[in-house]
């Protein structure tokens, strides 16, 4: 009787432990990615993992959860022929597959739209700065795409990630 006692007190400690396990999405510190080529940076949380660059290395994508959640930091060198700030703007805001909740108007040189994005049902957070760096105009995008069970996570994280995309000329 003892033993099945036993048995049942350390069947019970493994499950109350067991909830007690740290989510690995929650414990995370910050890392660094810098583009030297297009002299850009970003600091991404370390649950992401970083993907491979693209063969131009004109920026970096990252995932979390198998896919689930999305983060490319990206810069293009501008030019009129891909359309204005403006245009670009006015492209995101009519694009039939968001549903935009937040937009910050252009600016002079950046601006921002986040929604869900109806394709996938996913929380998207789009923003689009000019930068006038030293080896020529660009475009930076960061973009982010994540399940509405990851806000809380991408709350804390997003400010983070946005103060520090930013030029490193």
């Amino acid at each position: 009787m003892k033993f099945f006692l036993v048995i049942a007190l350390l069947t019970v400690t493994a499950q109350l432990n067991a909830g007690n396990e740290m989510d690995p999405y929650q414990s995370y510190v910050y890392k660094t990615y810098v583009n030297s080529q297009r002299n850009f940076m970003i600091k991404y949380p370390s649950f992401l993992t970083m993907g491979r660059s693209s063969e131009t290395n004109d920026g970096q994508s990252f995932t979390a959860n198998g896919g689930a959640v999305y983060v490319s930091a990206t810069s293009s060198y501008f030019t009129n022929y891909e359309g204005s700030m403006q245009s670009r703007y006015a492209d995101d805001l009519n694009n039939t597959d968001y549903s935009i909740n937040y937009k910050r108007p252009l600016s002079s040189n950046w601006y921002v739209v986040s929604g869900i994005k109806r394709s996938n049902n996913k929380v998207f957070y789009k923003k689009v700065y000019l930068s006038k760096s030293y080896n020529g105009t660009q475009i930076r995008t960061m973009y982010l795409e994540y399940p509405n069970s990851w806000t809380t996570i991408f709350d804390e994280v997003l400010p983070v990630m946005l103060r520090s995309f930013k030029d490193t000329d």
